[in-house]
């Protein structure tokens, strides 16, 4: 938590009650479309939500977009909007957990939420096997498609109704008979829906392409796939102008104060149109103002952000665009490794055979090497670029290595800062 100095600083520099670009700062706000920059997809998605609502149409819908793309504001966009009509949603996230546990938690969820379910069916959905014969307990479990009707006749109960899976992606690293229960059971269900029912999926671009190979009886049912784009320069200033205006505590000269507009352009193409890396870089220039005392962030204070990054932008440039993400994952997430491939596939959001095979390629091209347990990581060697003089300016700090954590690379920047700062004064 941020200290009252802190605070103070925000408030005396920048206008602003606190850094309005981080996650935990919009966690009290209950409108999601207070920070929301609709795209020329969101129309389609309004439209088939809105046919649905009105009871005239059903669809199944699916969101893909890379991570960080806005599949998960969308989804809760959708909620939002069925609770502001006096309908009903059941909104679930698909974590990285053993099958058994979502499909469970889906269950559990469909019960506590479903009306005028006969008791027989609600007992079935809390596992309650006094009522039930054991043949009858062994088919719910094992059935994908008699978990789908239930499913099924609780959304038919709130009628119109919405079931919305955040990141499905993650059934993908399952075990391989509850992942096939997963998708089937979604089968199940979009084949039965009446009208008046919507049913959205959010995954990753790899995640669809490797479900639509595996499960295409559920992909050709898909009535729209919604793929998001980059945002544009507009979009991208749109979607900064409203989140800065839910944490104003003076009167702006212009929506985007104190940012320069031409910071949030060269931002959002540094972040190649992704919203949340976007918000991540315009976070780290609300800090280092901060840090530098000005109230304005103009192209000197992005320039040093930029600084403080460039050893990382200019080494994950050097991969081919289709493998920049999980060696920018490798560099930031997990410090430059050594990292398995099993958590860099989950974090990339992609399947492990093609996260295997991109990070092997980088293997081949120098920019990875692995170690004897079959680890990757980034050659030391490979990022000691410029390093003498950080250690002339840092006067005298003890050499350190590259990369085991994040927070000594930055902290370096930090205090090269905190002279520039003392330099103004």
């Amino acid at each position: 938590m941020r200290s009252s100095a802190g605070a103070r600083d925000y408030a005396r520099l920048l206008g602003l009650y606190r850094n309005p670009f981080l996650r935990t700062s919009i966690i009290e706000l209950e409108d999601p479309t207070a920070i929301f920059t609709k795209q020329w997809v969101d129309d389609i998605l309004d439209s088939l939500a809105a046919e649905a609502m009105s009871g005239v149409a059903s669809a199944f819908v699916v969101i893909t977009g890379p991570p960080g793309s806005g599949r998960t504001i969308r989804l809760n966009m959708l909620n939002y909007s069925y609770d502001k009509a006096n309908l009903d949603s059941i909104f679930q996230e698909v974590s990285v957990v053993e099958g058994p546990d979502i499909i469970d938690d889906l269950l559990m969820t469909s019960y506590s939420r479903s009306r005028r379910i006969s008791k027989v069916l609600k007992k079935v959905l809390l596992g309650m096997p006094d009522v039930l014969t054991d043949e009858e307990l062994y088919q719910l479990k094992t059935s994908p498609s008699e978990a789908g009707r239930m499913i099924m006749k609780s959304l038919e109960s709130m009628i119109p109704s919405a079931l919305l899976l955040d990141d499905v992606h993650n059934m993908l690293y399952a075990d391989d008979r509850w992942s096939f229960f997963f998708f089937e059971m979604i089968r199940e269900i979009v084949s039965l829906m009446p009208e008046g029912i919507l049913v959205v999926l959010s995954m990753s671009d790899e995640a669809y392409e490797e479900i639509d190979k595996k499960f295409p009886a559920l992909t050709s049912r898909v009535h729209e796939r919604v793929s998001i784009p980059p945002l544009s320069d507009e979009e991208a200033i749109s979607l900064v102008s409203k989140r800065l205006s839910k944490f104003r505590v003076t009167e702006p000269r212009t929506p985007l104060d104190p940012f320069d507009e031409e910071v949030v352009v060269s931002a959002n193409h540094l972040a190649e149109g992704n919203p949340s890396r976007l918000l991540e870089i315009l976070s780290k220039t609300l800090e280092v103002s901060l840090i530098l005392g000005r109230s304005r962030i103009d192209a000197y204070v992005f320039d040093k952000v930029i600084d403080s990054e460039r050893e990382i932008i200019d080494y994950v440039r050097r991969a081919p665009p289709k493998m920049r993400r999980e060696l920018d994952i490798i560099l930031r997430v997990f410090g430059g490794g050594p990292v398995t491939l099993e958590k860099v596939a989950v974090e990339s959001e992609v399947p492990l055979a093609q996260a295997y095979s991109r990070l092997e390629a980088l293997v081949v091209m120098g920019l990875l090497e692995k170690d004897p347990a079959g680890r990757y990581f980034v050659p030391k060697e490979n990022l000691e670029m410029k390093e003498q003089p950080e250690k002339e300016e840092t006067e005298k700090e003890e050499p350190r290595e590259i990369k085991k954590t994040r927070p000594r690379r930055i902290s370096k920047t930090i205090l090269k800062l905190k002279r520039l700062r003392r330099s103004f004064r």
